[in-house]
């Protein structure tokens, strides 16, 4: 059926919908109407009617219209990098911008530590700070040995494993 046929009145509609419901049309002339009735977008209750009656779905355009988002994720994209840049930045900062050693001569870093309930004096405290750094860096040692050990046992039993 060609697209000039399908330029119908919404009355010319209607009264094909009419007689639809009243069974005065011929099988062809249904499928003609189907095909009609898929393809308008004009409604009335009749045509919605009879729509629901012969199960017809408006189809949808052929083509998809492109969403505008490539400014919207730009945007966050770099946000997000700008994010980044200031965190790793700020770490920087704090981590390296003052060593270890210059914390007892830096007047601004203030350690206050408590033991058994008592609080400790300035250089008490420094030094209850430092032992407590080199303990935890002789654990984080003793771990990584640990670790590589065990490494190596496994390597050695993955060798044997082949080899055999």
């Amino acid at each position: 059926m060609k697209t000039e046929e399908l330029n119908l009145t919404i009355d010319e509609l209607n009264k094909l919908c009419h007689l639809y419901m009243d069974c005065k049309l011929s099988v062809l002339e249904e499928k003609e109407l189907e095909y009609i009735l898929s393809k308008t977008a004009l409604t009335s209750p009749s045509i919605e009617e009879v729509k629901n009656l012969m199960k017809i779905q408006v189809l949808k355009p052929q083509y998809i219209v492109p969403r505008k988002t490539t400014f919207r994720n730009w945007r966050y994209i770099s946000g997000i990098a700008a994010s980044l840049a200031i965190i790793f930045s700020m770490g920087y900062y704090f981590s390296f911008s003052k060593s270890s050693s210059s914390l007892q001569n830096d007047s601004s870093v203030y350690i206050a530590a408590y033991s058994h309930g008592n609080r400790l004096s300035d250089k008490e405290a420094i030094s209850a700070t430092y032992s407590a750094m080199a303990k935890a860096d002789s654990l984080m040692n003793l771990a990584s040995l640990i670790e590589r050990k065990n490494m190596l046992k496994a390597n050695d039993i993955i060798n044997e494993t082949l080899i055999n």
